[in-house]
């Protein structure tokens, strides 16, 4: 395999016995402060806040590093249900009666007339 993938045999060894890099025992640091500040604040906080809160507690992020972890770790805050607008009671009371229930068929011209506002 290694002829085929044109590497050494001593530097495939010697890559199968390095230890972790210093980048990843950062970064599982940084994962696991990310799941405990998201379950201290019950699912609600979103990568912004989180690294608002890891800034303040003294370790070096960004929002875009924290939103990659969390997507890695398939982290998402639950948040609130959206506003919806309800129709104001004043547009169902001045609403005139519909006298013409769809009955267009007349037996004279100039009987019935209609209009449309939109």
């Amino acid at each position: 395999m290694c002829r085929c993938l044109e590497v050494s045999a001593s530097g495939y060894y010697r890559w199968l016995g390095r230890g972790e890099s210093s980048r990843a025992i950062r970064r599982k640091r940084v994962t696991e402060r990310v799941k405990d500040t998201f379950e201290a604040f019950r699912a609600r906080y979103g990568a912004p806040r989180i690294a608002r809160e890891l800034l303040d507690a003294g370790i070096p992020c960004s929002t875009n590093y924290i939103a990659g972890i969390m997507h890695k770790e398939h982290i998402r805050a639950r948040n609130g249900k959206g506003f919806r607008y309800s129709r104001p009671v004043e547009s169902k009371v001045n609403v005139a009666a519909n006298l013409l229930k769809r009955c267009f068929q007349v037996d004279r011209p100039n009987r019935r007339w209609t209009s449309d506002i939109t």
